[in-house]
């Protein structure tokens, strides 16, 4: 006997309380003084009979390994739902609530958080019906590649030659009658718009992006946004010659998002659905090797400049927050070169969602370079591949490609060292992620 999906989906508001709680990520530790867009935690549950699974956006930073945690297993406990089951995806807006322990987020926020996201799931759950569910993909130009090539490496900023996804995928989950009750759209694109003088909680374009196709189905509809690989990707917000991003505004964040939200609706309608009978999830252990690591002689160099930099910059009465972090690296790496404990790999969760024959999504926690998306798509080898980075943990950091460590985008940037790992992540995870996505994909065939 054949078995047809059941859907829900809900909604639970995130926006912390103005004041109360960090804004931003690492740029910036003081209150918010506004909200520009409100927050939402969105849920989607599939369910065929035997399996269920569920799917979560939320308008955050970053969820990361701790919060993933306690959010799944709040939600098996009220859904039966296993956690490995669940997705819990972050649009990655710069404009939200800190959510890492690094960033000093507010443990009452995330608590709240992990309770929102449950009982949203926990909604969803519960006003499940049969639907059909179609899938298209569209492009919108408006995003661009933000490492320039230079002859001694790399340095930041747009650069139009290199390799950009404008791929606007859409997931649409009709009722039973062909009436439209989610539209979820896929972007690879960072959400950093506005800088680090926003003090608005915002989702950035994503929220436009969401609003803008809302309002078309006249808020009968709602729309989800997850973030693709766009680790090294930004909106080509430009000064008037091209050569330096310009940082906008929330008139910015809805002009690029309504330009992707109406690419989204245009491919939406474009969708014949579909009963489908099968949904399924599978998650794997990968190990993603780091880059070389630096000699025990280098780092010791380095603790003695920092130490030497902090004192004088205590003695004017400057900030030092940001050198104490590079210190707390150079200890730590220090310590751990000479104990020999220094990782040449990290343990990460990736994640398959299986929708029918012809959906997968992939999913990736980190900052998943483009190139490397666009190859697991490829390797899925399905009509309607997704790939979702910012999702299940956000501890790692930029995942780069191969042709990025060629370009030496991993002897240039050093976000690692918030993460204390002792280097950075090699273009190998690239081969890594496509071997996982081709596994995976076998796996639920």
């Amino acid at each position: 006997m054949s078995r047809i999906i059941r859907a829900g989906v809900a909604r639970a508001n995130i926006t912390p309380s103005v004041g109360e709680d960090n804004v931003g990520d690492y740029r910036r530790l003081v209150p918010a003084v506004g909200v520009g867009n409100e927050l939402y935690a969105k849920a989607l549950v599939l369910d065929d009979g035997e399996n269920s699974v569920a799917i979560v956006t939320a308008d955050v930073i970053g969820f990361p390994g701790t919060l993933v945690e306690d959010t799944r297993a709040r939600i098996e406990k009220l859904t039966g739902i296993p956690g490995k089951q669940v997705l819990l995806s972050a649009s990655h807006t710069h404009s939200s609530p800190a959510t890492t322990q690094h960033d000093q987020a507010a443990q009452e926020y995330l608590t709240e958080l992990a309770k929102k996201v449950a009982g949203a799931v926990y909604m969803a759950d519960r006003n499940k019906q049969e639907v059909r569910i179609g899938f298209g993909q569209g492009a919108a130009e408006v995003c661009i590649n933000r490492w320039q090539k230079m002859p001694t490496g790399v340095k930041w900023g747009p650069n139009p030659d290199a390799v950009v996804d404008y791929t606007v995928g859409v997931l649409r989950v009709d009722d039973s009658e062909g009436k439209p009750l989610v539209i979820l759209v896929n972007y690879a694109c960072h959400p950093s718009i506005m800088g680090a003088d926003n003090l608005l909680y915002s989702g950035d374009y994503t929220s436009y992006v969401q609003s803008v196709v809302e309002r078309v189905y006249d808020g009968e509809v709602t729309a989800m946004f997850s973030t693709g690989a766009g680790g090294d990707i930004k909106i080509a917000a430009l000064n008037e010659d091209g050569s330096k991003f310009h940082y906008g505004n929330l008139e910015d964040c809805r002009h690029f998002g309504t330009i992707i939200g109406a690419e989204a609706i245009k491919v939406a309608e474009g969708i014949e659905t579909a009963a489908i009978e099968r949904v399924c999830a599978e998650t794997m252990r990968v190990d993603l090797p780091m880059a070389t690591l630096p000699s025990l002689e280098v780092v010791e160099r380095e603790l003695e400049t920092l130490e030497r930099e902090i004192a004088e910059l205590e003695a004017k009465g400057a900030r030092t927050v940001s050198k104490r972090e590079q210190l707390a690296w150079a200890q730590a790496t220090r310590k751990a070169l000479e104990e020999g404990t220094a990782p040449t790999s990290i343990p990460a969760e990736v994640q398959l969602i299986r929708i029918g024959d012809e959906v997968a999504l992939f999913v990736v926690p980190g900052e998943l370079f483009v190139e490397v998306g666009m190859r697991i798509k490829e390797a899925m080898g399905l009509p309607g591949a997704f790939v979702v980075a910012y999702a299940n943990g956000y501890d790692l950091g930029y995942l780069p490609s191969k042709q990025a460590e060629k370009d030496g985008w991993c002897r240039h940037d050093d976000s690692y060292k918030s993460a204390l790992w002792p280097a950075n992540f090699s273009g190998g995870i690239e081969d890594v992620f496509v071997d996982a996505a081709r596994e995976l994909v076998s796996k639920t065939a």
